[in-house]
């Protein structure tokens, strides 16, 4: 899958995190997690629509748990043009085994509480 391209202005540090990463083991048994995207816009970002449907499109694949940053990284870096690309996912535990994947340039994962949510 290609995301598509918004043009957006050079030099801007983006940062996008998803907690509704969900693909499968070769097993079939599902992995879940989150995933934290870093990089620096060379003038090109993704469309936020076309990124939530690939991500919902994983939930088809089957993959080694130890691939899912390098499988994020390479459609990112197929669709758009960046510097610094840098991705991370974090995995809940299976087996009381918890699981930290990077891939690309290292950065540190910062996530930041939901101001909308409602409680």
């Amino acid at each position: 899958m290609k995301l598509n391209i918004l043009h957006v202005k050079e030099n801007t540090h983006i940062q996008y995190m998803s907690h509704e990463l969900l693909f499968l083991a070769q097993s079939g048994q599902p992995y879940r997690g989150t995933v934290y995207i870093n990089f620096i816009s060379i003038g090109e970002t993704f469309d936020l629509l076309d990124f939530k449907k690939y991500l919902t499109s994983l939930r088809d694949k089957k993959l080694y748990a130890e691939d899912i940053a390098c499988e994020i990284y390479e459609t990112i870096a197929k669709s758009i043009q960046t510097q610094d690309l840098g991705v991370i996912v974090d995995l809940t535990a299976r087996g009381g085994i918890q699981q930290r994947l990077c891939y690309g340039t290292k950065f540190d994962a910062v996530q930041k509480k939901n101001i909308f949510q409602v409680r």
